[in-house]
């Protein structure tokens, strides 16, 4: 781990494409686009499963599924949470808007809904905008080393609280061809429309421009590896991205008071994905941190993913800053997940501004983050917490602007639009208003 006196530190770079990825990722979506599901396949077996058939699951597979009794509660547990969030974000964003029913949803005896607000003009006209669903969204679950139904609740609970009508899922398979009965309980209890057995960049090629198998979507959503994150990139304004994000990031912050053992905990919690995931711990002196990295050491040795840990942990970045400068060292950082493990957490809350997600106090741990509490772990990385935001709700909504003027109101606003038009070289747009009153 470097340690640096604040100021001193240096950023880590934003993640990139280097040329050779651009151009690999750049020949899959060609080959999707021309070749569909034969391109799928091929993709398929090159990289996760050798002998896979078909790329759809069925429904006798996915109704038929099991994971144990209390592994299922659990997943339970999480959608019920995660929909009660999204639930009560929606009720808040929403409340001073009427909700218009109506239309077809994939959730029997549902009608979807949107809602509307309107003003009335000077003469009897109206201005609003209407906040609709889209009608189709795509989530990734990554695969590999790891199993991760949490994933698929995280991207797909916040599309069927906006009434998404229809949510297809995306994830590799593993090596047998099939996926773990996990991800498909969990894609069964979200009610996903279509699951589908590939990754990397060929998931998000078939997910936005479709094959014969795959039906194409408004919008994809969903952490992944650098060739879906560039594939994400390649395909924006063909289809609709959540974000392009990094490796995983955590960042704690701790003073003389912070219990070190739940610290080190949560410290360690995120950088157990793989060993290129980023940590900051943020110190209010150098006995602190010094405290807190022996803990650390005494909790990685004989951890299961012991090697993982390490040499993330090799990569990390210690800061000693002053209580007053603690604030501004998060937001220079701007993490995606941050813990306050300090002894007052809520007056630092108060003026920090980049954060993903931020757990104040002792019972906040990480893992309640990525598993249980609420929010949606989509968080953004690499510093876009400085303008981005966790997957949400209003990932999965859109606005429509809606104008009906009355014949006085155009009367009172068309000298100005002509005036307007012609400044910019646009006679049609001029007559356009003026027509009306000839």
């Amino acid at each position: 781990m470097k340690v640096y006196e604040f100021g001193q530190e240096t950023l880590p770079p934003f993640p990139g494409a280097d040329p050779e990825l651009r151009e690999t990722v750049a020949r899959i979506i060609e080959d999707v686009e021309k070749r569909g599901d034969a391109a799928l396949l091929e993709q398929a077996r090159k990289f996760d499963a050798p002998e896979i058939a078909t790329l759809e699951v069925t429904e006798a597979e996915l109704a038929g599924a099991s994971v144990s009794e209390v592994e299922e509660e659990a997943l339970q547990t999480a959608l019920d949470r995660v929909m009660r969030f999204h639930e009560a974000q929606l009720y808040y964003l929403t409340e001073t808007m009427d909700a218009v029913e109506g239309g077809s949803s994939r959730f029997e005896g549902v009608s979807r809904t949107h809602y509307e607000w309107n003003e009335e003009t000077d003469h009897g006209g109206r201005l609003g905008q209407r906040l609709l669903p889209l009608q189709s969204a795509g989530a990734y679950a990554p695969g590999g080393q790891a199993v991760y139904p949490s994933s698929v609740l995280m991207n797909v609970c916040p599309a069927n609280v906006a009434m998404v009508d229809r949510v297809a899922l995306a994830t590799p398979a593993r090596a047998d061809g099939t996926l773990h009965p996990a991800v498909l309980v969990a894609a069964r209890l979200c009610h996903v429309s279509q699951v589908v057995k590939v990754g990397g960049a060929a998931a998000i090629a078939a997910l936005a421009l479709g094959t014969e198998t795959i039906r194409a979507v408004d919008k994809v959503v969903g952490p992944g590896n650098r060739y879906v994150n560039e594939a994400k990139r390649q395909l924006w304004g063909r289809v609709g991205v959540d974000g392009y994000a990094g490796s995983s990031e955590v960042c704690v912050v701790v003073d003389s008071a912070s219990n070190s053992r739940f610290a080190a905990a949560d410290f360690l919690a995120q950088l157990e994905h793989a060993d290129d995931n980023q940590g900051y711990l943020i110190c209010d002196s150098r006995f602190t941190l010094e405290a807190l990295r022996e803990e650390i050491e005494r909790q990685m040795t004989g951890a299961p993913r012991e090697g993982i840990l390490r040499a993330a942990v090799a990569h990390a970045v210690g800061v000693i800053c002053p209580r007053e400068r603690i604030a501004e060292a998060i937001d220079r950082f701007a993490p995606e997940h941050l813990s306050l493990a300090v002894e007052d957490p809520e007056s630092l809350l108060g003026e920090i501004r980049n954060a993903g997600c931020v757990l104040l106090g002792d019972w906040s741990p990480e893992s309640a983050g990525d598993y249980m509490a609420g929010p949606s772990h989509t968080l953004p990385t690499a510093r876009a917490a400085r303008f981005g935001s966790p997957l949400n709700v209003m990932d999965f909504m859109k606005f429509q602007s809606v104008i009906q003027l009355a014949e006085d109101d155009l009367r009172g606003l068309a000298p100005g639009i002509e005036r307007l038009a012609l400044m910019e070289g646009f006679p049609a747009h001029a007559r356009a208003a003026s027509v009306r009153f000839e």
